[in-house]
Parts: structure tokens; sequence; C-alpha cells
């Protein structure tokens, strides 16, 4: 089996509460093979000092440049690995052979990204923590003793980058757009890996621990906003596929 480098790419802008937890982790994986990227735009809550702790390259944007399309992008460009993995500032892998997992779907050449699971932090909200579960249980129930799915179809919440990984030389080749820098963009990049031939996996051992500690009401108010999300960015790939014609 190949050892592929991870790169593992981190925005992060005021995460001083569960950055630690993160980082911890990710030091304890089993896998050594990998590097820590942190691309920060300016917090002032701490979390520089928690970084500091541990072997990570910290790159640093301006707050007023941010959106997730450019700092993501800058973050690729920072890398060195062959995979690179996105995780939230608040993005907790549950298992230690996290990282290892990653390695062995890569080893199938067919697969150009993947993405995992998410169930909620201890400090998460009930609903997420009962969204989450039930989400986590059904992909787990439906796999049928496979170790991930293989889709070539996008579909809202794809390639999510809380929890989401691709081969750098797509990641180059298909750059998170900044014009949807504000959501979104992860759906697209799926969108051009798929049409450029390969599969997207889903896997349930790629889990980690993400929430917002969103109430019922304001969780109903963001499904809505994913929704709306979702219909701009088919907007925005059937615009960009009809200019290309």
């Amino acid at each position: 089996m190949k050892k592929l480098k991870i790169s593992v790419i981190i925005r992060t802008y005021n995460e001083v509460k569960h950055i630690g937890e993160v980082l911890k982790s990710l030091t304890d994986q089993t896998y050594l093979n990998h590097e820590i990227i942190i691309v920060d735009s300016g917090s002032v809550d701490g979390t520089l000092d928690i970084i500091e702790r541990y072997p990570v390259k910290l790159v640093s944007i301006n707050k007023e440049d941010f959106n997730y399309s450019y700092a993501s992008n800058v973050g690729v460009q920072n890398s060195s690995g062959d995979i690179v993995c996105f995780l939230s500032g608040h993005s907790v892998p549950v298992y230690k052979n996290y990282l290892e997992k990653i390695n062995e779907i890569f080893q199938e050449t067919e697969i150009g990204a993947c993405y995992g699971e998410v169930i909620a932090l201890p400090d998460g909200s009930i609903t997420e923590k009962i969204f989450n579960r039930i989400g986590y249980l059904k992909s787990k129930l439906s796999l049928n003793n496979k170790r991930f799915f293989l889709e070539n179809k996008i579909h809202p919440g794809i390639f999510s980058c809380s929890n989401a990984c691709a081969r750098k030389k797509l990641l180059l080749k298909y750059p998170f757009k900044v014009e949807l820098g504000h959501g979104g963009e992860d759906v697209e990049v799926a969108y051009r890996i798929i049409q450029d031939g390969y599969f997207v996996a889903k896997s349930v051992e790629l889990l980690v621990m993400h929430s917002h500690g969103s109430s019922l009401k304001k969780f109903i108010k963001e499904y809505k906003a994913w929704g709306k999300m979702y219909e701009d960015v088919l907007k925005f790939i059937k615009k960009n596929n009809d200019k290309s014609q």
C-alpha cells in the first residue's frame, strides 16, 4: 500500500473553544505521513496561542480577504501532500486511524475525492445531536458491509469541507470558485471532479464531531439556507456550462 502524504488544512477564525481538541486528535493519529496547515484570518481570542503548541504550518490571511474558497485555495497552495484533507476548526476526528482510513480510500485510483460523516460535539445542541446521529446511523446501515459509497452525482452535503479530502492535483486543476466563497464551493468542486471521470467516496469511518450549538429554530433556518445554497450552486454550474458551449 502506498503511503500517500496527507495535508490537513484547517481554516480558523476565533476557534479557541475546540481547536486544541482538533489538533490533539491529529497529532495522536496512527498515520504519520501528514502535515497540518492552519489558514487563520486574524483570530484574536487565543486561537493562535493554542496553535503554537502544535507542529503546524501557520498561514495568515487578512480578515477582510476571507471567504471559504479563498482560504481553502491558500491552504492548497501551501500544502505539499498528495491528498488534501479539509477540517473546520471545530471538526474533531473521532478515531485515531482517521488519516490511515483516508490513505486506504485513495489507494483506489478511480476515487478523486471523499468525505465522511458528522456527529455533534459534546456541547452541541439536542437538535444537532439527534439529527446528526440519525444521519450517521442511516449511512452506516445502508452501507451493508461495504467500506464506502461511490457517488457520481452531486447532492446537498457532498464533499462538505468540514470533513472532506481530495487529490491535490485535482484541487489545483479545479480550485474553489471565489464567487461561491460564502457557501457551496465544495459542491461545485465535487461536480467538476465527477465530470473529470472520478468518483466521490462517502465513508462512515471518516467520522468527526462537528456542531454549532444551534437551537431547533436556528437549525431549521440553517437547513433551509443549505437548500437555497444548493440551488444557487446548480444555477452557477448551469450558467458556466452554457458559457462553455
